[in-house]
């Protein structure tokens, strides 16, 4: 690191980071010039100096076997979406600095657009609602009997939540820079959270560590009330896994309600509307309702976003998905396939890379035979296969041949 400035050859630096194969750097070195030439060569450091953090797909994609692919995917689809002048103001907004929800909020809304270019749909973004002064997040058109509506948005983790996000976020960019600092490699494993003072204290404690370690081949154990840190010098075993975060439990459809409620709002309007969520607050890991039968699952969902939600009548559904979820040991894509269809709507489970799946439901809030209910099941069915595509469309190996070694964390 330069001082507080992440710079883009902190980046070549990790990605260079033994995680890789030689044409895995070469491609994700592309793939971050990519990156420059569209949000621009300052975009970096005025990101880092504006917002103070950088994203995780950026951070991890040479040291993460599941950062590898977040990094591709943003790259290559915000390749793809400047050429559509829609996007044109998204990107000027990116290249000012983007907050979390922008973040997270513009991955969306690029899935969204691939989503279409699988089924040969188009995708336009933010376009004008007719009849109001508000805008939309997507125009679906083509492969469907009329143009649609999608407005993207994710549940996001509840203060709390944040604050938690927030302490291990900021944790795992300071050992990052101790690992630059003393070419090292940290594995992170926590129990717990510590106040600011105990925390600075531990990773003094780190960086003294990675300090000793000059010259030598090991491992060094750092611990701590809520978990420990291992200095490593040399190549990590294959296998290892590189963070492990404090588990939490939280409730589930208290905050969904109010998300959806706000979106029912918003979309009223002459087209056909479909609301996209991402629900990033633990509904999909940490609530009983996560550990129902995907049929279940569906019932108990699908009578509560339609029973509880005032909807206009133009509203014809909502998808509900996990994200690209962290997995470990998720490696086998037959084991991680799954397909569930009720009378309440549609589960679609599928491994998308090594150690990151996605769960997926799509709940019609009326007719269950509306063609966009299968639009979108086909779409995200086929998720798996979309990475790769856009690699070798792009002139790059497929993501098998970007990592070393077996499919390990």
């Amino acid at each position: 690191m330069t001082g507080s400035e992440l710079t883009w050859q902190d980046l070549d630096r990790l990605i260079s980071s033994n995680g890789l194969t030689d044409q895995g750097v070469e491609t994700t070195r592309w793939a971050l010039m990519r990156l420059r030439m569209l949000l621009g060569d300052s975009w970096l450091a005025r990101q880092y100096r504006k917002q103070g953090w950088v994203p995780g797909e950026l951070l991890f994609a040479g040291t993460h076997v599941y950062g590898l692919p977040h990094a591709l995917w943003f790259i290559l689809r915000l390749d793809r979406a400047v050429t559509e002048p829609t996007f044109t103001k998204i990107r000027a907004e990116l290249r000012r600095g983007a907050d979390p929800s922008m973040w997270r909020h513009t991955l969306l809304q690029l899935e969204v657009a691939r989503a279409a270019q699988d089924r040969g749909s188009i995708a336009t973004f933010e376009p004008a609602i007719p009849g109001s002064s508000r805008h939309g997040d997507l125009l679906i058109d083509g492969d469907t009997d009329r143009p649609w509506m999608v407005e993207t948005t994710t549940v996001p983790r509840a203060a709390v939540d944040r604050d938690w996000q927030s302490y291990e976020d900021g944790l795992m960019a300071a050992i990052r820079q101790i690992e630059l600092r003393h070419n090292v490699t940290c594995t992170v494993g926590l129990d717990g959270h510590m106040v600011k003072d105990d925390t600075q204290a531990w990773l003094d404690a780190v960086e003294a560590a990675a300090e000793s370690t000059t010259g030598s081949v090991g491992a060094n154990p750092v611990p701590s009330e809520i978990g420990v840190v291992t200095v490593h010098t040399g190549a990590v075993p294959v296998g290892t896994v590189r963070f492990t975060g404090a588990v939490q439990q939280r409730d589930g459809w208290r905050r969904l309600g109010r998300t959806l409620s706000a979106k029912a709002a918003q979309v009223r309007g002459p087209w056909p509307a479909w609301i996209r969520v991402d629900c990033l607050d633990g509904l999909f890991q940490f609530t009983d309702w996560a550990k129902l039968e995907p049929q279940e699952r569906l019932a108990e969902i699908a009578a509560a976003i339609r029973e509880l939600v005032q909807w206009p009548e133009n509203a014809e559904g909502v998808v509900l998905s996990t994200g690209p979820a962290v997995g470990l040991g998720a490696t086998d894509p037959t084991a991680e396939t799954a397909t569930t269809h009720t009378s309440d709507g549609s589960f679609v489970r599928r491994l998308l890379a090594p150690h990151l799946c996605r769960e997926t439901l799509v709940i019609p809030l009326r007719n269950h035979d509306n063609e966009r209910t299968g639009w979108w099941e086909h779409a995200y069915a086929g998720e798996p296969g979309w990475l790769d595509q856009d690699l070798v469309a792009a002139g790059q190996p497929r993501l098998q041949d970007l990592r070393k070694g077996p499919s390990t964390p």
